[in-house]
């Protein structure tokens, strides 16, 4: 038996690779060629056999393979983040954070830019994972705060609200959709669904909400990042997605955004973290900060 079956820097490029949609935003990401990254994923493609990528004109889409090895590969990942943490301050003295998908690439950039405006010294770390995830590294002290999207029971936690958002129904520019404002719950039904991957923040207030109303739907297509959603979106199809994270892509008329009549998809976006006495000056100055956005 191998001791090191999986490279972690094939892992990195195959995680970026599949949260980006397409090899040259994962070569942005990384830092890396869009020809270093193809190599990376070759090569954990030859080393597990498996195809992880159909690769067409709008990107990447994931195999079946893939959507099996994501998870683990993050979670792999994170625990070699925490083994190196270990050696040194870890969440200690530093500012570790974790945040689900939707606060993590929409929302936390600018509130990082705007508290190091304040705090020049201080270097955040930032690990964009799904709501469940995000409540673990909190609980097993791997960051010192977390961003949450879900439902998920906050029992034991400081809990702050810093956003209030919206899930809505989503379509891409010329749907039979783009000309309505808003859609029946019960019309959800003549689309094909593509959903977010089980475990995410944004899904689990859809999934709840949908069964509240009495609406059953089953995805035509799971994904495991926001962007993959929307890219998935030009072939058909909605997506419940949340109406920050579309903010952009609405202005600019490439999707189109639709309140869905009779389900409740409002939801608030808030900061955890331990019930700790004593927390580094960061961590304190970064809690302060991310109570003055609480919205009133």
């Amino acid at each position: 038996m191998e001791p090191h079956p999986l490279s972690s820097g094939d892992l990195v490029a195959f995680v970026a690779a599949f949260e980006a949609g397409t090899i040259h935003g994962a070569s942005d990401a990384l830092g890396l060629t869009p020809s270093a990254v193809t190599k990376r994923v070759q090569s954990l493609e030859r080393r597990t056999g498996a195809t992880l990528f159909d690769r067409g004109r709008l990107g990447l889409r994931p195999t079946a393979s893939a959507q099996r090895l994501y998870p683990p590969a993050k979670e792999a990942l994170a625990a070699l983040r925490a083994a190196h943490e270990s050696l040194g301050d870890g969440t200690a003295d530093g500012l570790v954070l974790a945040a689900s998908h939707t606060i993590g690439e929409y929302l936390l950039p600018a509130w990082i830019a705007a508290f190091r405006g304040r705090d020049p010294e201080v270097r955040p770390r930032i690990d964009v994972i799904n709501s469940p995830g995000v409540l673990l590294a909190v609980r097993e002290r791997r960051a010192a705060i977390g961003f949450v999207e879900g439902r998920d029971p906050l029992d034991g936690l400081d809990v702050l609200t810093v956003q209030r958002d919206e899930i809505v129904a989503v379509v891409a520019h010329g749907h039979r959709w783009e000309s309505r404002r808003s859609v029946a719950a019960r019309e959800l039904h003549d689309e094909p669904w593509l959903a977010r991957e089980e475990g995410s923040g944004t899904r689990a207030v859809a999934a709840a909400a949908l069964a509240a109303a009495g609406v059953t739907l089953s995805p035509m297509l799971e994904v495991a990042s926001t962007e993959s959603v929307k890219r998935a979106l030009r072939t058909g199809g909605f997506a419940l997605l949340s109406r920050l994270a579309i903010a952009a892509d609405v202005r600019a008329g490439t999707l189109h955004a639709l309140p869905v009549r009779g389900l409740d998809l409002a939801r608030e976006l808030r900061a955890v973290r331990l019930r700790d006495r004593h927390r580094p000056r960061h961590q304190t100055a970064f809690w302060s900060f991310l109570a003055s956005l609480e919205p009133r």
